[in-house]
């Protein structure tokens, strides 16, 4: 038997590399665990990003000929102009027949219980989202955006995060609430990434993907997103996306124009929200294969390409075009409407990208042609229409998104600049409750819910359970085992609970920190089998246990982790469930049924 000095110099044994790794890596109710896996989904969201961006210039440069960026210019819009007006016409064909392809593979071939959209992840579903199903999705959008497509690669970008979210949280062993939570640090990742916006990325998944503004999922949402945009931006040296004016400081008597500038785009985001959806069932009526739908929406594209190229793409180049004021008055207002319907041509067709970025295009367009009316009658008050054209890409996104806060901040955060809050404040929540009057307040992302609603009967029932959040107990010891033995074996870390066996069942347990002030003091020795120090096993848990009963449990004991047996006592031990966990999953099944 080793003497106390030797159990305590044992106690103290270095450890190995591994098990550091495997204690830093899966203790994730430890707050500094739950920052290192948030930051790992902010660099794996950040290189997702990059490999999409570098796989859409690859495939423009397959699809063209041409490279997306070259001294000729920047940008979709840039390789347009250099095609003849035939290779405009067919490139937008090509690629929805070959994303259609992907696409169809990916329905028939890959059938999965394992959701593939973020949103129905995190909102209806257990947190996973399924690899392969995600890896075609993305590989359809690719085709679709490098051939022209007008849709934005946001999408994409922040579902390849999320997936990669959702891994790294299976990694981790996480239980459903803190998946979901590293699905959602994927979509600020993806989000900070996209529009190098690392506060709204975090604004973002937090009002649109969990709805819920908790500092328990807000802080690590924050950590993603910033470790992405310093990944995108100072290590990849990636730049900003848009080019924007410096504005001059507003006038109080404005501010009023700004107010009318929200109330026209709350009006005008419920209409086209309202074509994309009439886009969507006209193509589907046609009862085409999605290969077939794909290139009649990339026909439609072809076509308005071939008269007004700027509707390529995400159109990053022309709104800058739009903001620097090189482009105005009966031009933009023809490139506005050739967006408009190139838009519900690829999003009505199946095309599979984002809407954020059209958003901001038909804000630009929309509020700099106010600024260019306001200024032809009234030239003494309004100065700088291009200031409406920055504010009025705010506007348009909370119309459509229905998030005014992520709106406001993503315009601030891609300006810098301070003059621009007051109108963008004004214009976004204006917008925001003009159009929340049509459509039943529903964003642009319901349709996404609703499906997801459908398919899942309006929720998981095992969710409704502790089932789902059970994890692997830290310590789990037979009764005989000594103290010198237990705390030998102890991580670093805290262990809240060591819990006790006899013949493979639970009996007791004790708290390592009381034991070892007992040892330190000489109350107890090193040698002292644990069943004689430890106390009984009053409450347990059980896998069919509701969530409201198990933190019924926990306010009785007044306990952060309570153990998981089949039965409520003397049983094989399944488990531990952590108090913290049982309350995320309340709140989230709250949030849902809001």
């Amino acid at each position: 038997m080793r003497s106390k000095p030797q159990a305590a110099q044992s106690a103290r044994a270095p450890l190995s590399l591994l098990t550091r790794l495997r204690v830093i890596l899966f203790g994730h109710e430890d707050l500094a665990s739950v920052i290192f896996w948030a930051a790992l989904v902010g660099i794996a969201g950040a290189l997702a990003s990059v490999a999409f961006r570098l796989g859409v210039r690859l495939c423009v440069r397959l699809f063209s000929g041409y490279w997306p960026h070259s001294e000729h210019g920047s940008g979709l819009v840039a390789v347009a102009l250099r095609l003849p007006w035939w290779h405009r016409l067919l490139m937008p064909a090509v690629g929805g027949v070959l994303a259609g392809a992907v696409l169809l593979f990916l329905r028939r071939r890959l059938v999965s219980s394992k959701a593939v959209d973020y949103i129905e992840a995190v909102k209806v579903g257990d947190g996973r989202i399924g690899f392969s199903g995600s890896i075609l999705k993305s590989l359809g959008s690719m085709l679709t955006i490098s051939s022209g497509g007008s849709i934005g690669r946001e999408g994409s970008m922040v579902q390849l995060a999320a997936m990669l979210g959702s891994r790294i949280g299976l990694l981790a062993r996480a239980p459903v609430p803190r998946l979901r939570l590293m699905v959602a640090c994927g979509v600020a990742a993806g989000i900070a990434a996209a529009y190098n916006a690392p506060i709204s990325g975090a604004l973002f998944a937090s009002e649109i993907v969990l709805g819920s503004m908790a500092m328990e999922s807000f802080g690590p949402l924050v950590i993603s997103s910033v470790i992405s945009n310093a990944t995108m931006h100072r290590v990849v040296h990636f730049g900003k996306i848009f080019d924007v004016p410096h504005v001059a400081a507003i006038t109080n008597w404005e501010l009023i124009l700004f107010v009318l500038l929200g109330v026209m785009l709350g009006h005008l985001a419920p209409p086209f929200l309202a074509l994309l959806d009439f886009a969507k069932a006209k193509f589907i009526r046609l009862k085409l294969p999605l290969y077939g739908q794909l290139a009649l929406g990339g026909v439609a594209v072809g076509i308005i390409s071939v008269f007004i190229p700027q509707v390529w793409g995400n159109g990053y180049s022309v709104v800058s075009h739009i903001l620097l004021g090189q482009v105005f008055g009966w031009a933009l207002l023809a490139i506005l409407l050739a967006k408009v319907l190139a838009t519900a041509s690829t999003v009505g067709s199946g095309g599979v990208g984002g809407v954020l970025t059209p958003s901001l295009f038909i804000g630009a367009a929309v509020g700099t042609l106010f600024g260019g009316v306001l200024q032809g009658m009234m030239p003494h008050i309004v100065t700088q229409p291009v200031a409406y054209g920055v504010i009025g890409m705010g506007g348009f996104l909370a119309a459509t998104t229905q998030a005014p806060l992520t709106s406001i901040l993503m315009i601030f955060e891609m300006t810098l600049d301070y003059n621009v809050v007051l109108p963008l404040m004004l214009t976004c929540v204006t917008a925001h409750y003009t159009a929340k009057v049509y459509r039943h307040g529903k964003s642009v992302y319901q349709a996404t819910l609703d499906h997801a609603m459908a398919a899942e009967d309006g929720d998981d029932w095992r969710l409704h359970t502790v089932q789902a959040l059970v994890k692997p107990a830290a310590v789990v010891v037979p009764r005989e085992t000594p103290l010198s033995g237990v705390f030998g074996q102890l991580s670093r870390r805290t262990v809240r609970r060591v819990y006790v066996t006899e013949g493979g069942e639970l009996i007791a347990w004790f708290r390592p920190r009381e034991v070892l002030l007992r040892l330190r003091k000489g109350e107890v020795g090193w040698d002292v089998p644990v069943g004689d120090i430890a106390q009984p096993v009053n409450e347990t848990l059980s896998p069919d246990m509701s969530l409201t009963e198990a933190l019924d449990g926990f306010l009785r004991e007044n306990v952060r982790t309570l153990p998981v047996t089949p039965g409520q006592w003397r049983h094989m031990m399944l488990g531990e469930v952590s108090r913290d966990d049982v309350l995320l999953a309340i709140r989230d099944r709250l949030t849902i049924t809001k």
